[in-house]
């Protein structure tokens, strides 16, 4: 019997502290990305980029593998609708005037269903798309 009350007890103590622990959202999945990069700037007249790039992480969204991709060296800003690319390979845009970054895709999904690309921060991508990065005073 005294085993039986402990047994119980112990039992009753485990379910009531596995309730009252904190659950833990799953990680992202970790996985691998290769984007097809072209970098062009136009105001120079130079292509500064051709290339698959891979990077490996939680990479959802444009934004998620441009932040780990050292080798463009992007500096984003935030603004009134998210995140935006600021500067590229050395490049700063002027939010005012220009030259400013902007980016296209021919395959990414979303932005051919929306004939343009949303926001960094939005834009989902998979492995295989490519995006053009323009540095230009044309809008």
């Amino acid at each position: 019997m005294k085993k039986t009350i402990i047994l119980s007890l112990v039992l009753g103590l485990g379910i009531m502290l596995s309730g009252c622990s904190e659950k833990k959202e799953p990680a992202g999945e970790e996985k691998e990305v290769t984007l097809h990069v072209v970098v062009e700037d136009k105001v120079n007249g130079k292509e500064l980029v051709n290339k698959d790039i891979t990077q490996t992480g939680q990479i959802n969204t444009l934004y998620d593998f441009l932040e780990k991709c050292e080798e463009l060296d992007v500096v984003f800003k935030d603004g009134s609708y998210g995140a935006y690319i600021d500067e590229m390979s050395g490049l700063k845009q002027d939010f005012n005037k220009g030259p400013w970054w902007l980016y296209e895709s021919d395959n990414n999904e979303t932005c051919k269903e929306s004939g343009m690309c949303p926001a960094v921060e939005e834009l989902k991508i998979q492995d295989g798309d490519s995006f053009k990065f323009l540095y230009t005073k044309d809008m």
